[in-house]
């Protein structure tokens, strides 16, 4: 079973960023997003489409969506390019980070794709969804989220 309550602080990929980079100071008073992936998850589409229903729904909201691709290979890490392509491939202009595996282990991922929540009060990992319905999961309990920081400011994703 996952870690929860685990602040949101390594925010710095080994791989760098794709679309902008992210800093913590950015997320305060923010709920928070983390959505781990991997270009060669299966059924990876479906995930994707729906992180992007969850950026136009939940992002306008307060919500910031930040991705994280969890590479496969040493040549991905060290050449973003196809992690690039695969975000404008599926029209992604949201943040994504390139891990080496050190987010995904500080935030206790063990598979693909995974969702983590962060609340907007204390910055803390609140809910960790993995497997194939985890995307089913994570929306059930972001509109609590949202609702909880509605005075938040709203940022583009």
């Amino acid at each position: 079973m996952p870690k929860l309550d685990i602040p949101i602080t390594l925010l710095d990929p080994d791989g760098g960023w794709i679309n902008t980079p992210v800093h913590v100071s950015e997320l305060d008073e923010l709920p928070v997003l983390l959505h781990f992936f991997s270009l060669k998850q299966r059924g990876s589409d479906a995930d994707i489409d729906a992180v992007k229903r969850i950026l136009a729904e939940f992002a306008p909201r307060g919500l910031r969506v930040i991705s994280v691709d969890v590479t496969a290979s040493d040549k991905e890490l060290r050449d973003t390019n196809a992690v690039e392509a695969f975000a404008r491939k599926h029209g992604l202009y949201h943040p994504i980070a390139v891990d080496d595996g050190s987010m995904a282990r500080a935030y206790d991922v063990a598979e693909t794709p995974a969702w983590l929540l962060f609340d907007a009060e204390s910055g803390r990992l609140r809910h960790h969804f993995s497997g194939k319905n985890a995307s089913q999961h994570a929306r059930r309990v972001l509109e609590h989220f949202v609702q909880s920081s509605a005075a938040a400011p709203a940022h583009a994703p």
